[in-house]
C-alpha cells in the first residue's frame, strides 16, 4: 500500500488520523464521531447527576433541617462507592464497556422512576432518600471506571488529554444547567417533575451508549487484545483485584498521585455537597439562589476543563498542586462570606479550580498507568467520590458542633499547609509531565 493510500485508510477509520493543523487543538477530538457519542451520552447523565445532587440535598434538609442527615445521606452514598469501585475496575477491564454504561444507566433511570412515583404519591421519606443514595452510589461506581476508560479506547493515546478536558468540559457545563433545573422544578412545579426528568435523562444516555462500539478502536488497545493479556487471565476473580493493587503499589507515579488526590478531595470537595443547608442557614437564601451558584460553578468548571484542553503535556503535576492550593485559599474565603452577590465570584473560582484539578488528575492516572490495568488504576482513583462523601460525613458533623463556616474553613486551612507541604518536599510530584 503506498504512502497516500494509507493516509486515506487513516482518515476513513477516523481513529489514527492526524489532527487537521487548521482545527483548534481545543476542539481536535470531536472530529470523532464515536466520542462524540459518548460526550452526548455523558452529559446526559451527568446533567442527571447534578440534578439528583441539588435534590436530594433540599430535600433532606427540608424533611430533617439538619446538617448531619445531609451528611449521613452523603455516607450511604459513599460505602456502596467505596466497596464497588474495585468491582467497577475489574469490569472496565474485563467486560465491554459499553455493556457496563448501559445497564447502569437503565439501572439509575429506574432508581429515579421510583423516587418520582415516590414522590408524586405524596410517600417520599427520608429513608428512601438514604436508599436512593446507597443504589445511585453503587451504580455509578460500577460504571465511572468504563465510563472514563473508554475514552482512549476511541480516541487514542495522542488526544487522549484533549478529549478527558473536553469530557470534563461538557459534563461540568452540566453542572451549569442539571442544578439550575432541578432547583427550577422544585421551586415551580414539584419533586415528582425534577424525579421525573432525571428518569428521561437517564434513559436517553442509555439509548446512546447502545450504538457506541463494542471494542476498541485504537491499535494500542487491540494489539494487547492479540497478545492475549485479557485472555490469559480469569474473568472476574479476585486475583485481578490484587493484581491491580500490586501494579498501583509497584508504580511510585501513581502512589504518589492517589494519595495526594485523596487528601486534596477529602479537605476540598466536601463544600459543593453541603451547600444546600449552608444556602439556607449562612445566605438565607432558597433552592432557586441555590440553582445559580452550582450554575456559577458549572460554568467555572467548563472554562477550567477547556483549558486543561488546550494545554500541552507539560508540567501538569506542579500544576495540579498550584491548583489546588487556589481552591484552598478560595475556600477560606467561601467560608469567612456571608454575601448571596459575594459568593457569585467565589463560586466560579472554585469551579475553575476543581475542573482543572480533576481533568489534570484523571490525564495524569491513565498516562501513567499500563493499558491492561487501567480499569482497576481509574476504579482507585475515582473512589475519590466516596472519600467526598465521608469528608462530608464529617464536615457534617463538625458544622452541627461548631457550625459551617468554621467546619469548612477549618478544612481549607488544613487543604492549604497539605499543598505547601506537598510542593516543597514531594520531588515525585513536580517531575510528573
Amino acid at each position: 500500500m503506498s504512502t497516500a493510500e494509507a493516509e486515506r485508510t487513516e482518515r476513513e477509520d477516523g481513529a489514527s488520523a492526524p489532527a487537521p493543523r487548521r482545527r483548534l487543538r481545543t476542539f481536535d477530538a470531536l472530529s470523532i464521531g464515536n466520542f462524540r457519542l459518548l460526550i452526548t451520552s455523558n452529559l446526559l447523565q451527568f446533567a442527571e447527576m447534578q440534578m439528583m445532587g441539588l435534590v436530594q440535598g433540599v430535600l433532606v434538609f427540608r424533611l430533617t433541617g439538619s446538617f448531619a442527615a445531609l451528611g449521613l445521606t452523603a455516607l450511604a452514598g459513599a460505602v456502596p462507592g467505596l466497596l464497588l469501585y474495585p468491582v467497577g475496575g475489574v469490569a472496565a477491564d474485563r467486560l465491554a464497556k459499553k455493556t457496563v454504561l448501559l445497564s447502569g444507566q437503565t439501572a439509575v433511570g429506574v432508581t429515579c422512576v421510583g423516587l418520582a412515583l415516590l414522590a408524586a404519591l405524596g410517600w417520599l421519606a427520608y429513608w428512601h432518600l438514604l436508599v436512593a443514595a446507597a443504589l445511585q452510589g453503587g451504580l455509578h461506581a460500577i460504571t465511572t471506571p468504563s465510563r472514563h476508560t473508554i475514552i482512549p479506547d476511541i480516541v487514542g493515546r495522542e488526544r487522549m488529554m484533549n478529549a478527558i478536558g473536553l469530557n470534563t468540559s461538557g459534563t461540568n457545563f452540566m453542572q451549569l444547567v442539571g442544578p439550575g433545573i432541578g432547583g427550577a422544578l422544585i421551586a415551580t412545579v414539584s419533586a415528582a417533575w425534577a424525579f421525573g426528568v432525571m428518569a428521561v435523562l437517564s434513559f436517553l444516555a442509555a439509548a446512546l451508549s447502545a450504538r457506541l462500539p463494542r471494542r476498541p478502536q485504537f491499535s494500542f488497545a487491540e494489539e494487547s487484545a492479540r497478545a492475549g493479556l485479557t485472555a490469559q487471565r480469569p474473568r472476574g476473580s479476585f486475583s485481578d483485584l490484587a493484581q491491580g493493587a500490586r501494579h498501583m503499589a509497584r508504580n511510585e507515579h501513581l502512589r504518589t498521585l492517589i494519595t495526594v488526590n485523596f487528601v486534596i478531595v477529602l479537605l476540598s470537595m466536601p463544600y459543593m455537597m453541603m451547600l444546600p443547608g449552608y444556602v439556607d442557614e449562612v445566605l438565607n437564601r432558597g433552592a432557586a439562589e441555590l440553582g445559580i451558584l452550582a450554575g456559577i460553578s458549572g460554568f467555572g468548571a467548563m472554562l477550567g476543563s477547556l483549558v486543561i484542553a488546550s494545554l500541552p503535556p507539560r508540567q501538569r503535576g506542579p500544576m495540579l498542586v498550584g491548583v489546588a492550593s487556589i481552591m484552598a485559599i478560595t475556600l477560606i474565603a467561601f467560608s469567612m462570606n456571608t454575601n448571596y452577590i459575594l459568593m457569585m465570584p467565589i463560586m466560579l473560582v472554585l469551579g475553575v479550580s476543581s475542573a482543572m484539578r480533576l481533568s489534570l488528575g484523571q490525564v495524569l492516572i491513565q498516562t501513567y498507568s499500563e493499558d491492561e490495568y487501567r480499569g482497576r488504576v481509574v476504579s482507585a482513583w475515582m473512589m475519590q467520590y466516596s472519600v467526598v462523601s465521608l469528608g462530608t460525613f464529617g464536615v457534617g458533623f463538625l458544622s452541627e458542633w461548631f457550625g459551617p463556616q468554621r467546619a469548612i474553613g477549618g478544612m481549607a486551612i488544613a487543604l492549604l499547609a497539605f499543598t505547601l507541604a506537598v510542593g516543597l518536599l514531594t520531588r515525585g510530584i513536580r517531575r510528573l509531565q
